[in-house]
């Protein structure tokens, strides 16, 4: 007699035909000769069924041959159904033969109670035939296992072979360069995966892991191995981008490029932890970038200040002039960042940039117009030295410097205008008398000292006037050490 025992109803232990060993006497089948049936269980699979049979065995057939293997004598065939393959153990005085199936091969099954006992056959790919003679009772929900295990086992597998392909393409593409389609060919690898997941866990018992599902899992570390070597890649080279626009003082792009680099960091920390490669390096990269993104913050206003200090602090006028024109088109990039958006990401209060980016834009005109009345000045020194060819040459650096100051306040300082066009002309009369003294022509009456011409009254600050800065209306020192240099490879990778 065979019997087929459904190991999941049991309420006690497994049955002694997978825990028993040794040969039966005359009226009992032994069981197996050399260990129990479930030593040959491996720990990543679970026994769903046990079958014996006491003399028919197995019975392995192809196309061209067949084999029957029975027990020896006082010994059965002990048949172990797993959730992850079919042992056959047949027991003998010599020692017991071994037959494993996985569930993978299997494409066939039938069962046959027919007979005085049960059989039930399935093939194997390769065509191989196997023929296992067992008990009549509980054969149909044995066969309905087999069969459902078989295909469960070969969709998953299929699924996850194309998975694997799917991640060497993705790393190839990634060291090609190509992060884009190297995340997309990832995250549709994850998506197979997930429908292999979903089989395996419908495969087993609900709540209980299984084999199908222990084979997934492996598959998926891989797929997490992967996906995190890509988005670390992409991190990386969206950080190098960010580092590009700093140092090109395009701030939002930068900002936008580091804000891509955490969202690609935050995906990876969002992952099961134990399967992250690196974990604490990737976990210091993006600490390191929360930094920089913090410096970028401050970095438009600490250059627009740091401009702004060099403009006060310098005694020569054309100096400052230049530190001005720097401050004011930094505090204006300032007032333009996030123009229009519901938060701002970048440090300074618009009102108070405002306020100073006026200061700025007086100080700029004053310090150019001091460049050019002291050229004047010195050019009317050398005329009444008798010195035109000198005079001529302080009057065209005169005339230029009131050009370009003309020019500055047109831009941000237009009170200043009328002013300086006057003085521009003064200077251009005074330019003409001294080329016409050169060419020894008429020259018209100098009336710089008749008492009716006075200085322009601009009412401006003066570049030498101390002047807070934006940041802070009465202390400059939340500015003035705050450094302007782009940070160099946050993240120390030194390339993506």
């Amino acid at each position: 007699m065979g019997k087929v025992i459904k190991l999941d109803n049991l309420e006690t232990g497994p049955p002694d035909a997978l825990t028993s060993t040794g040969s039966g006497g005359l009226f009992s089948a032994g069981y197996l000769h050399d260990e129990p049936a479930l030593a040959a269980v491996d720990d990543d699979e679970t026994p769903r069924f046990a079958l014996t049979s006491r003399k028919h065995g197995v019975e392995i057939g192809t196309s061209e041959s067949s084999e029957t293997v029975r027990p020896g004598s006082n010994y059965r065939m002990v048949g172990v159904v797993t959730d992850k393959r079919v042992l056959l153990l047949v027991g003998d005085d010599d020692g017991d033969r071994r037959f494993a199936i996985p569930h993978v091969d299997i494409d066939q099954v039938a069962g046959d109670h027919s007979l005085g006992h049960g059989q039930v056959t399935f093939r194997r790919c390769g065509e191989t035939e196997w023929r296992v003679h067992c008990g009549k009772q509980g054969i149909v929900d044995l066969t309905a296992y087999l069969s459902h295990a078989s295909q469960a086992w070969v969709r998953v597998e299929n699924i996850l072979d194309e998975v694997k392909r799917m991640l060497v393409t993705a790393t190839e593409q990634r060291d090609q360069g190509d992060y884009e389609q190297a995340l997309a060919t990832v995250l549709e690898a994850g998506d197979r995966l997930d429908v292999a997941g979903e089989t395996a866990t419908e495969f087993g018992p609900p709540g209980d892991t299984n084999a199908l599902e222990d084979r997934v899992t492996t598959v998926q570390e891989r797929y997490i191995a992967t996906l995190t070597e890509v988005r670390r890649s992409r991190a990386r080279r969206a950080v190098d981008t960010g580092e590009q626009h700093w140092r090109e003082n395009d701030f939002e792009a930068a900002y936008d490029a580091y804000e891509a680099a955490r969202a690609e960091y935050d995906e990876i920390l969002s992952l099961p932890t134990e399967g992250v490669p690196e974990l604490a390096d990737i976990r210091t990269e993006r600490g390191r970038l929360d930094t920089v993104i913090e410096d970028l913050e401050q970095s438009p206003l600490q250059t627009a200040a740091a401009a702004d200090n060099e403009a006060v602090a310098a005694e020569d006028p054309a100096v400052a002039a230049e530190h001005w024109a720097e401050a004011l088109e930094a505090y204006r990039d300032v007032l333009e960042l996030d123009w229009g958006a519901d938060e701002r990401r970048f440090a300074g209060d618009p009102k108070r940039v405002r306020d100073r980016l006026g200061t700025v834009a007086e100080n700029l005109v004053t310090a150019r117009r001091t460049v050019a009345t002291d050229a004047m000045e010195a050019g009317d020194w050398y005329a009444d030295a008798s010195q035109p060819d000198a005079a001529l040459a302080e009057y065209k650096t005169a005339k230029a410097a009131f050009e370009t100051a003309l020019v500055d306040a047109r831009d941000c300082y237009p009170d200043a205008t009328d002013h300086l066009e006057a003085e521009l002309d003064a200077v251009e009369q005074r330019l003409s008398r001294a080329k016409a003294r050169l060419d020894e022509e008429p020259v018209d009456v100098d009336d710089r000292f008749d008492g009716t011409e006075t200085a322009p009254d601009v009412d401006i600050t003066t570049a030498d006037e101390r002047s807070p800065s934006a940041t802070d209306t009465t202390d400059r020192s939340d500015t003035e050490t705050g450094s302007t240099d782009a940070k160099i490879d946050p993240t120390g990778h030194g390339g993506s």
